[in-house]
């Protein structure tokens, strides 16, 4: 066990807190995180579908390209971007980028206004400055390595991206402390990898689209499978978990190259999908 997660937990908010919109997409990994983190916290939201596929009639998910972007999510992030959080009044600025949700949620229990979950992030502030870091690290060199995978067609760049997916994912192995990376408790770390390890490990997006090689060996990375499995028995994530079929389907745009979201825009020029905003 980790004490510096631990601390004095902040007194209960005696007035009930109206339902945050979360602005959001069912197919969509950053939005999952902000997703878990709602559910972790068991922080009240009404959640908002505010991106739309676009499919001609009779058309498969499959063959989806782009997608249609709600007013709402339009009104309150500058790009249309999700995930989004915004009060239930629409009073306020909104709140937006993943990780800054994730924290935001967290921020509402350690200021009192919810009681919350276990904390995301440690109370000690230099464990605390260390999970921003590991956190950053896997946006970085893992989850955006997943579109380098997906998007490219010169074949050495799909090739060099899976390899860096992989030197990642070890590194996240090797650092784990338990059955979640600092530990027995959910962190920010996890949720940050946790949605497009779950599109790579379990839903299988790779092997798909890019064949066998592309596969991560689960006696390599034993440790992540076995992590991935303890998260997605987590009623906080259950709850966000898409129908594997349906979210495969919606990867083919990537692969074929018709995708017309802002990750996949900037991993055409040569950026990194963290660069898309």
């Amino acid at each position: 066990k980790f004490s510096h997660f631990m601390g004095e937990p902040p007194a209960k908010r005696s007035m009930p807190v109206k339902p945050y919109k979360f602005l959001s997409a069912w197919f969509c990994p950053y939005a999952q995180r902000a997703w878990i983190a709602l559910n972790h916290h068991k922080i009240p939201y009404e959640k908002v579908e505010v991106l739309v596929l676009k499919r001609k009639p009779g058309q498969a998910l499959r063959e989806a390209t782009g997608y249609e972007k709600h007013p709402l999510v339009l009104k309150h992030h500058p790009s249309g971007l999700v995930p989004t959080i915004v009060d239930a009044d629409e009073a306020e600025p909104a709140v937006y980028d993943s990780l800054i949700c994730v924290e935001f949620c967290e921020d509402l229990t350690t200021t009192g206004v919810i009681q919350g979950g276990t904390p995301l992030l440690p109370r000690d502030a230099l464990q605390r400055g260390r999970a921003r870091i590991w956190a950053d690290y896997v946006n970085k060199q893992v989850c955006s390595q997943f579109y380098k995978v997906l998007v490219p067609k010169d074949l050495a760049v799909r090739a060099e991206a899976i390899e860096a997916f992989r030197a990642g994912l070890r590194k996240f192995q090797q650092e784990m402390k338990g059955p979640f990376f600092f530990g027995s408790q959910l962190s920010i770390v996890d949720i940050a990898l946790f949605p497009w390890a779950y599109r790579a490990m379990s839903v299988g997006i790779f092997e798909t689209y890019r064949g066998p090689d592309f596969a991560l060996d689960s006696k390599e990375f034993a440790g992540v499978y076995q992590w991935l499995k303890d998260c997605e028995e987590l009623e906080a994530v259950k709850a966000t978990l898409a129908d594997p079929q349906d979210l495969k389907d919606t990867y083919h745009r990537y692969a074929e190259g018709t995708a017309e979201s802002k990750v996949a825009e900037a991993v055409r020029i040569g950026k990194s999908a963290h660069e898309h905003a």
